[in-house]
């Protein structure tokens, strides 16, 4: 049996400066039957220029700017293999990616799609490796933010299309509502413990506006994932923690961001709904039970300001 032809798709915009190195590392990839497919989504800068020296190893797409889950569905139409790596602008794959990935994973043969730990680069100089999460905590693992990002995953380009592509509804989320449509539809997922791909994380202040996007965006997804559990009567003990954590983390991204009525009102029907789950620390309870949400997370910032470290204020 011939072996399977694996399409790498990397969608860039403005990526003059990081694309390059990501198009070097998927040329470099030891399985023997790759095509990259690299689409610039409408870049302003020269990132035209520099993905030209890398023709004709490279399939060059364009169109005008769309976003990224536009550029990745067409990258998807035009690919031709079997499976399909995607791979951002900025993040790098390790030459034996995919072919460790399909070794790990029998092949492929019972996977719709399979994973890896990635390594995070966060610009101090060395990688630092995420824990691999087991296919057994897979939806908790999606609600605490363990599974990987985009790139540390292969998955089979039919699946991607029964699932009906990438969407556009939470942009800054995008990859982690497609993993979270191919859970509820119940796509075969396996886990290639060995990492393959570098996510590179580069930290810094946030605006309150952008603060305020991400948690809608990421609120969106949540609630989407915890009406499914309601209604296919999904929840376990694992689950309530792992969701209650995340639930709460959005509810604090909404309170710092200045919204405080939306912050309140978010944590209200997460409550009533048994989504949410505040932190233990007795000091934190006291302020919430006193002054509700969003007063509570008022005094626990001044307090962090202040150095005061009652664990998880």
């Amino acid at each position: 049996m011939p072996l399977p032809l694996v399409s790498i798709g990397i969608p860039t915009h403005n990526g003059a400066d990081t694309v390059a190195a990501a198009v070097e590392s998927a040329l470099a990839q030891s399985w023997p039957r790759i095509e990259v497919l690299v689409l610039d989504d409408g870049s302003a800068d020269g990132t035209r220029e520099r993905l030209q020296a890398f023709l004709p190893h490279i399939r060059l797409l364009t169109q005008p700017n769309q976003g990224r889950a536009s550029a990745r569905n067409a990258l998807l139409a035009a690919a031709s293999g079997r499976w399909i790596q995607w791979l951002d602008q900025d993040d790098l794959l390790l030459p034996r990616k995919i072919e460790t990935q399909l070794e790990e994973a029998h092949w492929g043969e019972d996977a719709d799609l399979i994973y890896s730990p990635c390594l995070l680069d966060e610009g101090s100089g060395s990688l630092r490796p995420q824990p691999p999460c087991p296919e057994e905590r897979l939806l908790s693992g999606w609600f605490s933010g363990e599974l990987p990002q985009t790139g540390g995953y292969l998955w089979r380009s039919e699946a991607v299309k029964r699932l009906g592509g990438w969407s556009n509804r939470a942009p800054l989320f995008d990859d982690y509502e497609l993993v979270g449509r191919a859970i509820r539809q119940g796509l075969r997922f396996r886990l290639s413990p060995t990492p393959g791909a570098v996510w590179r994380i580069r930290r810094g202040p946030i605006a309150a506006q952008r603060t305020l996007i991400f948690a809608r965006q990421k609120a969106g997804v949540l609630e989407e994932m915890a009406r499914w559990l309601d209604e296919s009567r999904g929840w376990t003990a694992p689950l309530r923690r792992s969701a209650g954590e995340a639930f709460f983390l959005v509810a604090r991204w909404l309170a710092r961001s200045g919204e405080g009525r939306e912050a309140e009102s978010f944590f209200g029907q997460a409550s009533a709904r048994g989504w949410i789950r505040p932190p233990t620390n007795p000091f934190y309870r006291i302020l919430l039970d006193g002054f509700g949400f969003s007063r509570a997370e008022r005094v626990a910032k001044v307090l962090r300001r202040l150095r005061f470290r009652p664990s998880t204020v």
